[in-house]
């Protein structure tokens, strides 16, 4: 059916952008133009005679001009050169653009409403947020529209956010995440508190120091084909992230048939800085290993098994006797993690004589200190996903149990074991070249959070590259530095009513004696309103035992030695304890119940002690006590 004189209805500009697609410009044969003025234009779209048409209103495009020909018209007119009617039609500027920057003086182009909060204010806003991703604290969108609204509350800015909910509007937001492309929506990672604490500039200075001796020793600075980095990689015979699929517009059950409880192998895998990989080791759960389980591995793998499916200290033994026979000629070093496989004086004893020292990282730190983790095995189980969903879909019909694991490992060694993969794990992770530099400073910002109060990082050692500490705080000098801002918004006190307390239910330490005058440094509105939180440090009555590796430390023979003198120390006080405890309570009679100092005699049976008074005893009565009413 032609189309005749069809008008269209008054429609939203959105709403005019569909209906030009859905009349199909394309083929028509001419379009005029009849009306135009503001934002709306009326085209007239003709097919094969002026009878057979259709007028479409569409949105007109705004602001065809540039920002340079802005500033030409305001400068013309500003000398008088041009009236701004004239100005207006030779550099195609809407006249009432020209007067309004006339009179503000801006030469910016801008189009829409003014936003709420000024530039400034916009950019300490995204300083903030950047700075509470970075502390492992991030913002979520809901939060922000909060703080907003606060803010304006605050400081008396005219607003139009709703007052009941007392959020800032999600257009606010969606114009503000347009502003600002720097800002992205990201899904967090959890990160432990430990990892958190651990990786700090102190240890992790002391590890790249340690380090550095163990290169000279060793001569290992121009030989990186003898530098080896080991790790465990626990394998599950399933998928191991959620999967994009394709499903029904609006579904609320889109599932993948996955075994949710599956077995796992440990994939034991080796690399040097040369960018080589040894051959992995591979350990299956149970107690004897079929004959099929050592085929389609990739050539040279070691087969072993354990109970669990873990490695134990035996494994590891046979895991350095394993890369004994791969590993290049001469002194070896070997850097892997602080499990309690790793760590026994029986390891060290058959490395020495295999020609491998052995070096263990920091606790809580492997994340960004070893290699395997930083580089190869993040790429492992994207390719593993991949393999496994293509194995389910050529063998529908098929579980993937421990004989298949081979062919599919097979496969996914070969993607992730690269030597660009692996060259770039020890240089991202600083261990060759060496590089303490590698490790970047927003790698330690979480620590912040955990850094004892009182104990302020205010000058650096040049000569060892360590922070030095002073015992009471430091009253900080005026400064616009955001080093020194942030410096000392983690250590002072949070008034009541602040970003933290609001959004997380705490703050920091109220103790007024640790307060640093606010006044004497320099922070803006949004760093007022959202300080770096400082979380409490907890005291508990027991303390625990630093581990071995508390900070990255050479495994030889002497670190367990001195580890057993002090389980020793550690027993002999604890025993002494107990005796003293003994004898403060070795008058209290279980017949009575009370405590006084009178002759006693002890059951022979459970050595449960009584007053000779109290169970009808003398001194002439020597024979075996037993208790009255039966043990």
């Amino acid at each position: 059916m032609p189309l005749k004189d069809t008008i269209i209805g008054s429609y939203t500009p959105k709403m005019a952008r569909q209906n030009c697609r859905d009349a199909s410009l394309a083929c028509f044969d001419q379009c005029d133009v009849i009306f135009c003025e503001g934002w709306l234009c009326v085209v007239r779209v003709i097919k094969n005679s002026p009878t057979e048409s259709v007028y479409i209103m569409m949105p007109r495009k705004r602001a065809l001009w540039s920002e340079n020909d802005l500033v030409s018209a305001v400068q013309a007119v500003r000398r008088g050169i041009l009236s701004t009617y004239r100005a207006a039609e030779r550099y195609k500027v809407p006249r009432r653009t020209i007067r309004n920057h006339l009179q503000t003086g801006s030469l910016k182009k801008t189009l829409g409403r003014k936003s709420i909060l000024s530039d400034d204010q916009e950019a300490d806003l995204v300083s903030r947020i950047i700075r509470f991703a970075e502390v492992g604290l991030p913002v979520t969108p809901r939060i922000l529209r909060r703080l907003v609204y606060k803010f304006c509350e605050l400081n008396k800015v005219k607003h139009n956010f709703n007052q009941n909910a007392g959020v800032a509007g999600k257009d606010w937001f969606k114009a503000f995440m347009k502003r600002h492309p720097e800002i992205s929506r990201r899904k967090a990672q959890f990160i432990n508190p430990a990892r958190a604490q651990k990786l700090n500039k102190f240890i992790v200075n002391d590890h790249f120091k340690k380090l550095n001796e163990i290169y000279d020793n060793l001569d290992l600075q121009s030989h990186p084909e003898r530098i080896y980095n080991m790790d465990e990689k626990g394998c599950r015979l399933t998928i191991h992230h959620k999967q994009t699929v394709l499903a029904k517009k609006g579904a609320k059950r889109v599932h993948l048939q996955s075994s949710e409880h599956a077995e796992s192998v440990t994939i034991a895998g080796c690399v040097n800085a040369l960018g080589t990989a040894i051959p992995p080791m591979i350990i299956f759960k149970g107690k004897r290993l079929k004959p099929e389980l050592y085929d389609n591995l990739p050539p040279g793998s070691l087969v072993e098994k354990s109970a669990k499916g873990y490695m134990t200290n035996e494994l590891f033994k046979e895991f350095l006797k394993h890369l004994a026979r791969y590993k290049s000629a001469g002194k070896s070093l070997l850097i892997f993690d602080g499990a309690a496989c790793h760590l026994d004086l029986t390891i060290v004893e058959v490395a020495d004589s295999l020609d491998i020292s052995l070096y263990c990282l920091p606790s809580n730190t492997t994340h960004e200190l070893q290699p395997l983790d930083k580089a190869v095995y993040r790429s492992f189980e994207h390719h593993w996903d991949a393999e496994v969903l293509s194995f389910m879909e050529q063998n529908p019909d098929k579980r993937l149990t421990k004989a298949r694991f081979n062919v599919i490992l097979s496969n996914v060694w070969s993607k992730c074991m690269t030597h660009n993969n692996i060259t770039s794990g020890f240089k991202t992770t600083g261990l060759y070249p060496l590089n303490p530099q590698a490790i970047p400073e927003t790698a330690f910002a979480p620590s912040l959070l955990t850094e004892v109060p009182g104990l302020v990082v205010d000058t650096v050692d040049k000569e060892n590259s360590q922070p030095r500490i002073s015992p009471k705080p430091i009253t900080p000098r005026p400064s616009t530095s955001t080093a020194q801002e942030e410096r000392i918004d983690s250590r002072v006190n949070r008034p009541s009513g602040t970003f933290y307390r609001m959004v997380y239910g705490s703050s920091s330490s109220d103790d007024e004696e640790d307060q640093v005058p606010l006044a004497l440094v320099k922070r803006t509105a949004f760093q007022q309103l959202m300080p770096t939180p400082a979380k409490n440090i907890e005291k508990t009555q027991n303390v625990r035992r630093k581990a071995i590796n508390y900070r990255g430390t050479p495994v030889i023979k002497d670190l367990f030695d001195k580890n057993k003198k002090e389980k020793k120390i550690r027993k002999r006080s604890t025993l002494k304890e107990r005796h003293d405890k003994q004898n403060d309570a070795i008058w209290y009679c279980h017949a009575c119940e009370e405590d006084k100092m009178e002759d006693m005699r002890a059951c022979s049976n459970c050595g449960k002690w009584y007053h000779e008074e109290c169970v009808g005893l003398t001194v002439n009565d020597i024979d075996n006590f037993e208790c009255p009413d039966g043990c």
